[in-house]
């Protein structure tokens, strides 16, 4: 996992990519310490004595599988799709799907759930985020191209994002948003299924999946209204 300068491109070949993507440290440090683990029960610690990446806005984050930059968090007020007012925090995101398939971009894991090392969608590399706006039915995740709105990630093109949570009207929006992310290696499953697929890194005991918390992004929410 690494967080590479605003603008930088990956250097590796396409065909050479698929069985090991090209990862450019923060700090060969932390990467060679095997930066923090998640623990159970929605919490999460850390592995080694070093904490992940923090980063913020404007930083384009290797997840290996995609290239992500988060642009911002806005508490904003616009219309939904039957045309009635209501009040969202947006957190706004451009993503490359550096493997050869078109993939999901998935569904928010609700707190309390099982982490999957395969989640098969780029938003299973969201880990968790914190804090995390209350809401009935959890975020809505879209991407977005000329207008249109799709849940398709396809190789190699930049999309914009839109993680949206519906807050309340009287709801108090934090200051700011952080969000855990993950990192995907393309390996071999295993014995039995000798595939290979993009799979989160982490530990596995057999029993339960306890993913490497690669890097902290940290958004100022800015107020805005539509």
């Amino acid at each position: 996992m690494g967080v590479l300068p605003s603008g930088a491109m990956m250097s590796s070949p396409r065909g050479s990519r698929r069985r090991r993507p090209v990862l450019v440290p923060v700090a060969s440090a932390v990467l060679a310490a095997g930066i923090g683990a998640t623990a159970l029960s929605g919490g999460f610690a850390q592995a080694s004595d070093e904490p992940p990446p923090k980063v913020g806005p404007g930083k384009v984050i290797d997840q290996g599988q995609f290239r992500t930059q988060f642009i911002k968090a806005v508490d904003t007020t616009e219309k939904d799709d039957y045309g009635t007012y209501k009040r969202y925090l947006e957190i706004d995101l451009q993503v490359t799907n550096l493997g050869d398939d078109t993939v999901s971009v998935g569904t928010m894991r609700r707190p309390g759930d099982k982490i999957t090392q395969m989640p098969f969608s780029f938003a299973g590399s969201i880990l968790r985020v914190r804090p995390e706006p209350k809401t009935k039915y959890g975020p809505d995740i879209t991407v977005f191209s000329y207008d249109i709105k799709s849940k398709l990630l396809m190789p190699d093109l930049m999309k914009n994002v839109v993680l949206k949570y519906e807050l309340d009207p009287a709801a108090t929006a934090p200051s700011t948003v952080t969000l855990d992310l993950g990192r995907f290696v393309y390996e071999q499953l295993g014995i039995r299924d000798q595939g290979y697929y993009w799979q989160l890194v982490g530990d596995d005991d057999g029993d339960t999946f306890v993913p490497t918390v690669a890097a902290q992004v940290t958004l100022p929410v800015k107020r805005e209204r539509g």
